[in-house]
């Protein structure tokens, strides 16, 4: 009986373990397809990486502000929909795209092997500048990749002859439309490689640079001035080269975690005596202070409906790109640091400093105190370091503080300042009065003395 056990127990032990080893085998296979094409993290191309997927605490402060409204470009968006609205925007843009294909077909008369081919070569390169997975094999991709870019390209060379082709093509004839694609179009989700542009642009033969054009259609919505003479990364990276490559001052050096907390706000700082001036520099990042005058210059910043949309993408790409400077954040910073009421708001336009186009300064208070908003505050490079410290040194100056008190308790609104003015002028009229009394009581015994 006990043998029957052993013998019952080996066999069970026997099965189990064939059991077990089955397991293990499928389980190895299951794992060596998983990681079958997984590379460990250091053999990422992590530096060739430029468009990125915003991350979500950045996103969620104002979703549409990096979501395209009327065009999609590259996988990210591709294809994409109106959530729970009939909207058939992107479908028809989907339908437009391959008009201007045949358009940029016909006006290079190559055919479309040529453009295909010169894909396939840079197929790998492409995908390695998308930080999130691409999912589309080797063929969809290559086709989304031609039909986008053939887009593009054939859009910004009609806008570049606009008066040859206003007549000629619905799209330009459509102000609105034309606006939106253009805004879409510097949307930090919605890139291609500007290389892959550049490389397709160059087999038409154009006299003019692919640069040059591409910043002759984003001119109107650029923050920047000038055209950047170094090959940008894609269009929103064209439009943060456009503002630091105009700058006159030592900007590029490394910020090196020099960190500002807080600047007093640009009406605590008027108060306390500071003059705002207009800076003469075409780039927004010329912010500079002048101690002998007690002056802060600052460059003209125009306000659009969508100057939000252009900085927050700006914004989200200094910080998704490793060791980028965040310069264009510093700025945002200290717009954040000197505006929080409208009435610092106002002052900067009494000032000719902000050009209001929105016409409402509480909007323009939203929109700068929202900027920065889950972003990581940026370490300052060394000018701007210098800057917030000499700020906060002239309010903090004693006899600069107690003026700013004054003002502040006295003439801070206006029933304040109606009020105070009042008092003075009662004071005033009373202190006369009383003068008045002192002398007519003089020239009273003068006469009484001349009397006796």
């Amino acid at each position: 009986m006990a043998f029957q056990i052993i013998v019952n127990i080996s066999v069970l032990m026997f099965q189990n373990f064939n059991q077990m080893e089955g397991q293990l085998r499928e389980l190895r296979r299951e794992w060596s397809e998983m990681l079958q094409n997984v590379k460990p993290p250091e053999e990422y191309p992590f530096d060739k990486q430029c468009i990125y997927k915003v991350p979500p605490k950045i996103r969620e402060t104002n979703p549409k502000a990096y979501t395209p409204r009327i065009v999609s470009i590259g996988p990210y968006h591709h294809k994409a929909r109106e959530v729970g609205e009939e909207d058939n925007s992107f479908e028809a843009m989907e339908e437009l795209k391959l008009t201007y294909l045949k358009g940029f077909l016909n006006r290079t008369q190559l055919p479309m092997e040529t453009f295909v081919i010169t894909l396939t070569t840079l197929e790998e390169t492409i995908r390695s500048c998308y930080a999130a997975p691409i999912k589309y094999n080797s063929d969809d991709f290559l086709k989304m990749i031609l039909v986008d870019a053939c887009f593009i390209i054939e859009l910004f060379l009609r806008w570049h002859r606009f008066t040859d082709w206003y007549e000629k093509d619905p799209l330009l004839q459509k102000g609105f439309m034309r606006h939106d694609i253009k805004v879409d179009l510097l949307l930090l989700e919605n890139q291609l490689p500007f290389f892959v542009l550049e490389e397709l642009y160059n087999l038409t033969a154009m006299s003019e640079t692919f640069l040059d054009i591409t910043f002759n259609f984003f001119k109107s919505l650029s923050l920047g001035k000038v055209c950047p003479r170094e090959i940008p990364e894609h269009f929103t990276d064209l439009l943060r080269f456009s503002v630091i490559s105009s700058s006159k001052l030592d900007l590029g050096r490394l910020e090196e975690f020099m960190d500002v907390k807080q600047v007093y706000s640009a009406s605590q700082l008027m108060e306390a005596g500071l003059k705002f001036k207009i800076s003469p520099n075409k780039s927004l990042l010329d912010l500079t202070y002048s101690k002998r005058d007690g002056a802060l210059t600052m460059p003209i910043l125009d306000i659009y409906d969508e100057t939000e949309i252009v900085f927050r993408n700006i914004m989200a790409y200094e910080h998704c790109k490793f060791l980028c400077r965040k310069t264009i954040s510093q700025y945002a910073t200290i717009l954040d640091f000197l505006i929080n009421t409208e009435k610092d708001v106002n002052l900067l336009v009494d000032k000719k400093i902000i050009v209001n186009w929105t016409g409402d300064a509480n909007k323009v208070v939203t929109m700068i105190n929202n900027l920065c908003s889950h972003l990581s505050l940026p370490g300052f490079n060394p000018h701007y370091f210098s800057l917030c410290n000499s700020l906060n040194a002239f309010y903090e100056n004693p006899r600069n503080k107690r003026k700013a008190i004054f003002m502040h308790q006295y003439f801070n609104t206006p029933w304040k300042k109606a009020s105070t003015i009042s008092a003075i002028v009662i004071l005033l009229f009373t202190f006369i009065q009383t003068v008045c009394s002192i002398i007519s009581v003089f020239r009273g015994k003068e006469s009484l003395y001349m009397y006796i």
